[in-house]
């Protein structure tokens, strides 16, 4: 294909995904109103069996107008910015791959190589896409794997965050020989970084946040209804009880935040370096986690269930590097 064909070819994709998104985006506006009175009427009608016994379970109505302000928060930080990774936070592989486009990355590549290559890309950004796309509801961008998309946890995603980084600096590395685009493609990465910092900065992982339930109720004073609630609840999962007490427990000061991504870097580094030494790498890098999200604490069931419920996020992370490693 010639190179001006190419471009057309490449221009009506890109604009086409444009426009899906746009048209995605309108339903979404059209149907918020709807879809928050709905929730308003079944959070303010619904009375649970425990209803004047708890006045942690009822919602007030700024609670509800909060829920409206923040479905209209996102669709407007969205819609309304001129940063490329908000315009594209559910695919953020296409910011990386225009720019290529623009410079004439992949104008001696055939259609094949090209797809290929957007494939990396994509499978790069699919962790903190996927993560995106379910904060904001974007109905764009991966869906995580043909099983479906579990929501990762906290420090999950800081971990897909800093591994997507190093592997996209890996990437420049190994593909862009102009040492201007490369220098150029590392600026977006620190971008897409910065960004990706924000988003995790507003997610909540609901799993986490009922965890900290648990473990509040579990532990209050005096409480004999909440009490008799966990004895039976133990009595019947006594594993799972445990795990949420325990995991709902832990807290981190920001100080520990940032030396856990620190850490993390500092793993994805020797990756980036020393593939020869992926086995042991890998190994630390659990530990990294599992050391982090329970504190260097817990029994081995409970640290063997951290590392169980992170599956999908290092699967996801070993599946970008492999694909970097092998791609040819």
């Amino acid at each position: 294909m010639m190179v001006v064909e190419r471009q057309n070819a490449y221009q009506g994709a890109y604009a086409e995904r444009t426009k899906n998104w746009q048209a995605i985006h309108a339903v979404t506006k059209e149907q918020k109103e709807a879809s928050v009175e709905r929730v308003k009427t079944a959070m303010g009608e619904t009375r649970p069996p425990y209803a004047g016994k708890f006045d942690s379970l009822s919602v007030s109505e700024e609670a509800k107008e909060f829920t409206k302000y923040t479905r209209v928060y996102q669709d407007d930080k969205i819609a309304g910015s001129n940063n490329p990774f908000w315009k594209n936070t559910g695919s953020q592989y296409l910011v990386f791959s225009e720019k290529l486009y623009h410079s004439g990355f992949f104008d001696s590549m055939s259609d094949k190589q090209v797809g290929e290559m957007e494939e990396v890309l994509s499978t790069i950004t699919q962790g903190m896409d996927s993560l995106s796309n379910a904060q904001y509801m974007t109905g764009q961008g991966p869906s995580g794997g043909s099983g479906g998309y579990t929501l990762p946890t906290s420090y999950e995603a800081r971990m897909e965050l800093e591994s997507s980084t190093a592997v996209l600096k890996f990437f420049g590395e190994k593909f862009i020989e102009d040492e201007g685009l490369r220098r150029e493609f590392e600026g977006l990465v620190d971008d897409y970084y910065a960004h990706n910092t924000e988003v995790l900065d507003e997610y909540v992982n609901p799993v986490e946040q009922m965890d900290k339930a648990v473990s509040r109720f579990h532990d209050s004073p005096g409480n004999s209804l909440y009490q008799d609630l966990f004895a039976r609840t133990e009595g019947r999962n006594a594993h799972e009880a445990a795990y949420s007490r325990y995991m709902g427990s832990i807290t981190h000061t920001e100080e520990e935040e940032q030396q856990y991504g620190k850490d993390l870097a500092y793993v994805f580094e020797q990756l980036r370096h020393n593939p020869s030494h992926q086995s042991g790498i890998w190994k630390q890098l659990q530990d990294t986690m599992l050391n982090y999200a329970t504190k260097n604490g817990g029994t081995q069931n409970i640290r063997n269930q951290v590392l169980v419920n992170a599956g999908d996020s290092l699967s996801r992370i070993e599946n970008s590097w492999s694909c970097l490693y092998n791609f040819t």
